[in-house]
This record gives C-alpha cells, structure tokens and sequence, in this order.
C-alpha cells in the first residue's frame, strides 16, 4: 500500500477541534493556550492511492495564511528563533533546563566573566600588600569594601557590558580588565593604580585560575550533593532490603541466594570509593605569566620574590599551587577529576542496568502517577524511563568527558589555543552527569518490591542448593560430590522433595544431615543480610569522614572569595 495525500484530502483543524481529539484535561489546557492565537493547522489525511508510483510517499501539510508570524518565513528567517527552551541547541539549555540549572552560576558564560573578574581584583589587592611595589600602596578599607562589592555584586548586566566590550577588543580577558578600569575610575584610590589591573598577567594565568573556581563551586554546590543523595538513597534501600531474599543470576542463569538489600550496598559503597576521589584531586592553578618563568614580573620587580607570591595567591583561593608550567597550567588535575567522574558514572550506569532488569523480571513494581503516559500506543505500559534516561545521560555525559580528559593535557609547546574553546564545554559533561543522577534518584523514588514474585523465583530454584550440599559433602569425605549433585541438578527440573531426597540417602553425620535439610532457597543467603545492614559503616570508612553524616559541608577547600 502506498500513501500520499493530496490538497483536496485537507482537513483544517482550529485549537478547538484539536481540542475535541484530546482527553478533557489537555483539551482544557490546549483551548485556553495561546500556542496558536490565530494559527490554523492543515491535517491532512493519508489514503491509498493505486494512482501513486511504488515508492512515492508524500504527505503536504501547510499552515494557513491568517498566522502573521508565519507569513513569509522561510528556513532563513531567522528573526523568530531568539534562545528559548524550544530554541535551544542543547537540550540541557531547553528541555532539561530545570534539572541542572544549579550549574548555570558556575559552568555559564556568566560564570566564567565572574570568575575572572574575582582573579583580577583578588590580584590587585594582593599587589597591595606587597611591601616592594610601593606603587600600589595598600588600601584602605572602604577602598578593600569597594572591590569585595564588585565581586559579591557582579549580575547579570555587569556581564553583558562585559561581552559588549569584548564585541569591540575581540579579546574576552582584555574585556574584564576594561571593564574593571571603568568600574574603578569613579573611585579617588583605586583610579590612582589602574594600569595594576592584569599586571604581569597572561590570559591564562586570569582563565586557569577562573577555570579551577568554576569546578571547585561547581561540584560543591550542585554536583557532589547529589552524588551524596545518590549514595544515602542506596544505603536506604540496602537497610530497608536487608533482609529480602532475591535469587542471584550469573550469566542470567539462577546462583546462589543473595538479599535485595546487599545487592544495593554494593553500590552503595562503590559509588561512595569514586565519590571520594573525586574530591581528593587537587584542583590546580599557575600564576607565572606568559611562559612560566615570572620574566616580566623579574624585570619589572626584580627584588620581588614571584614565585612566593604566585604560590601565596593561588593558595589564597583555595587552590593548589602548580610551579612547573608553560604558559598554561597543563590540565593534568582536570584529567583526572574527569576520569573520576567517569567511573562513577560507570558504575551508576551499571546500577542503572541492574534496576532495568530487576523491574523486567518482576521484583520491583513502578508506583503509577496520574495523567502519565507509558506508551502512545500500549495503555499498560509503565516503562523505566527514569533508569533509561540516567543511562542515555551518562553515556552523554562520559563521551564528553572522555574528550575533555584526552584533549586539555596536550598542548603545542608552551601553549596552543585549541584548550580554550573546549574548556567551554565543561559544563556539558556535568551537566549531563547531574541530569543522570536526579533521573536516577527519581526512579529509586517510583519503586515497590514485588516480594511475592522474589519468592516465587526462589520456591522454583532448589537446584541452588547444590552448591552448599556438595560442599558439605567435601567436607565429610563423601567422593565426587561435585559430580553427583551435577547429575541431580545440571539441565533438570529439582524439587523440594527431590532434593530433600537426596540428602537423605547421603553418608553423612546426621547432625551435618539435619542443617543440609533445613535449608531452603530463602535461607541459603550466608552473610549478605549483615553485609547490606552494615552498609553505612562501609560507606564510612571507605571516606574516611561521615559522607552520610555531614551532608551540606564543603568537598573542596573553603576559601572567603
């Protein structure tokens, strides 16, 4: 069958019969909608035409001419499309902007401006308290109280002059510097030392050290919370689950019992190894001028101890000192706090994968929400749609992150300018990230055990229990044990009753007997109860600090900025 469409099968459909093809909430939501004012859609039907060539399929929808933004434009007019959530490239700028709009302060172009302009002033005032550049005498108070403002009180419209300066320099750093002369001229003791804005300073030595705050705030503030969440959720539900039985799969063959709660613990405690080193990379900063050895800061002021300062600054943000540099501090440390992320995100997206195949066999139910919609064309579907959206997103977010970690640590002899546009997309990897975890979190949320289905599973798989009883047989001296439960079991339906069978005709101690026959699939689940119980001593210690105890604190260094 071929379908085509022809403009005499148009049928014009208003937002009011739209509205008669909708369930009554949307139908009520879409006829007061200002979507489509004035604007008519034309649907056209799609029929079998034995007129039509094998092969062509075609279908004409237009939109009427009443809509005045509509007249006219073409696939250039490009006046409508100012950045909106249905306009944005990336859809964590759009549809998910909700969702990781936490980084927007850190990880923006507005970010990156702010920061820089925290690392001129912070400098200016440390040129200050340098006794041998008496040309930068220290300032006084209300002098000190005017540059904190402009750090504190930088917004929206300080940056915006900032890019409307950078529209004229064509250089984004020599525009803060511009920026800041002009915010400083009106005042009697800072105008006096202008010029000491960006004084001895490359570019770089201004965009390392923002680059670094960007991260350090970032993660302190939007990412390793959720990742705290993330972890306590899991330690929740192994306490909660302790003592479920759930039968294992290897190969997604029936193993040996284990409880849902222990297979949550573990986790627990690997997303809690990783969290931890994310927060032990060093994040690094250089402040040695264009290639990394002070020469003009030495011209300048030779008696001045550069290196000294430089290391006093860098530390003073809350950053660790890095003195073998070129013109750039390598990115060495951004490498592997990448790397760390990434394997956390490995093992969420593990996590993932297992909760996806728990709820497909049944042990975990999805508590329902009202209005929501599974599938457009399967009313009973309620798929795992929070477990697959975390997955797609960290593969998102390891890809870019994979790149940024390959790429930043290599640089064409003592600089090439090809880190500075993918630092820019630094966000993105944690953006992604962060969309991931909060899916993920979001899913935890929606999940019921199904215990009787668990126990179902486990009542049609005495077979497990070969494992104990060869083992005991071992012990005991009884020859090829391995080899008589494989015949038993390997391939064949095992009951109860047949297994209890079994252990009835072996030559053992009765006592060893007795213990054998009071198994059960439900009860062979040696120390994994304890273990998931435990789990809040193990994420303990594997941090070295209370992560579970102290949510809210700093992860990185504090510093008074």
């Amino acid at each position: 069958m071929e379908l085509g469409a022809t403009a005499s099968s148009a049928t014009v459909l208003s937002n009011s019969h739209l509205s008669s093809l909708c369930p009554k909430p949307i139908a009520e939501r879409l006829s007061q909608s200002k979507l489509f004012p004035t604007q008519q859609l034309h649907y056209v039907s799609l029929r079998s035409s034995a007129a039509l060539g094998r092969g062509n399929c075609s279908c004409n929808a237009t939109l009427s001419d009443n809509n005045p933004k509509m007249m006219g434009m073409d696939s250039k007019d490009l006046s409508v499309f100012e950045l909106s959530n249905l306009t944005a490239l990336s859809p964590l700028d759009g549809r998910y902007w909700n969702k990781v709009k936490d980084l927007a302060p850190f990880m923006s172009e507005f970010g990156l401006i702010r920061y820089r302009v925290l690392v001129e002033i912070k400098w200016l005032m440390m040129l200050s308290q340098i006794s041998e550049i008496t040309e930068v005498p220290c300032f006084s108070n209300k002098a000190q109280q005017y540059l904190q403002g402009l750090i504190d009180g930088f917004c929206i419209a300080d940056a915006l002059e900032v890019k409307n300066i950078e529209k004229v320099t064509n250089h984004d750093v020599k525009a803060v510097e511009y920026f800041l002369k002009q915010k400083c001229l009106p005042h009697p003791e800072i105008s006096k030392v202008l010029e000491f804005f960006h004084f001895a300073c490359t570019s770089e030595d201004i965009n390392n050290l923002a680059h670094a705050l960007m991260l350090k705030e970032a993660l302190n503030d939007a990412v390793l919370p959720v990742m705290d969440e993330l972890i306590g959720s899991l330690c929740n539900m192994a306490k909660k689950y302790a003592d479920i039985p759930m039968l294992s799969r290897t190969h997604g063959q029936p193993a040996s019992p284990t409880t849902l709660g222990k297979e949550m613990s573990i986790f627990a405690v690997r997303l809690s190894r990783e969290r931890r080193r994310i927060s032990e990379v060093e994040l690094m900063g250089k402040f040695a001028g264009a290639v990394g050895n002070y020469n003009a800061h030495l011209v300048a002021y030779p008696h001045v101890n550069w290196t000294q300062v430089a290391e006093d600054f860098v530390k003073s943000l809350g950053l660790t000192f890095n003195p073998y540099v070129t013109q750039i501090e390598p990115h060495d440390y951004m490498a592997s706090l990448f790397h760390a992320i990434i394997q956390f995100n490995n093992i969420l997206s593990d996590f993932d994968r297992d909760i996806w195949g728990y709820i497909s066999l049944g042990y975990f139910k999805q508590i329902t929400k009202a209005g929501e919609i599974g599938s457009s064309t399967m009313p009973h579907k309620v798929n795992p749609i929070d477990f697959e959206n975390s997955e797609g997103n960290l593969g998102k977010a390891n890809a870019g992150l994979s790149f940024l970690s390959m790429k930043l640590p290599i640089s064409r002899w003592q600089r090439d300018l090809t880190d500075s546009t993918v630092l820019r997309n630094m966000g993105e990897g944690l953006g992604h990230s962060l969309l991931a975890y909060k899916s993920t979190l979001q899913g935890i949320v929606k999940l019921q055990v199904n215990e009787a289905h668990l126990d179902e599973d486990l009542n049609q798989s005495w077979e497990v229990l070969a494992e104990p009883i060869q083992t005991v047989m071992r012990r005991y001296g009884v020859p090829e044990p391995y080899e008589k439960l494989k015949e038993l079991t390997r391939g064949r339906a095992v009951t109860e009753e047949s297994m209890r069978e079994f252990i009835g005709g072996l030559p053992l101690p009765e006592e060893a007997k007795a213990n054998l026959l009071k198994l059960t699939p439900h009860t062979y689940i040696g120390s994994a109860a304890e273990l998931a119980r435990r789990v809040d001593v193990a994420v303990n210690l594997v941090n070295g600090v209370g992560v579970l105890e102290t949510r809210g604190r700093r992860h990185f260094p504090d510093t008074s900025l």
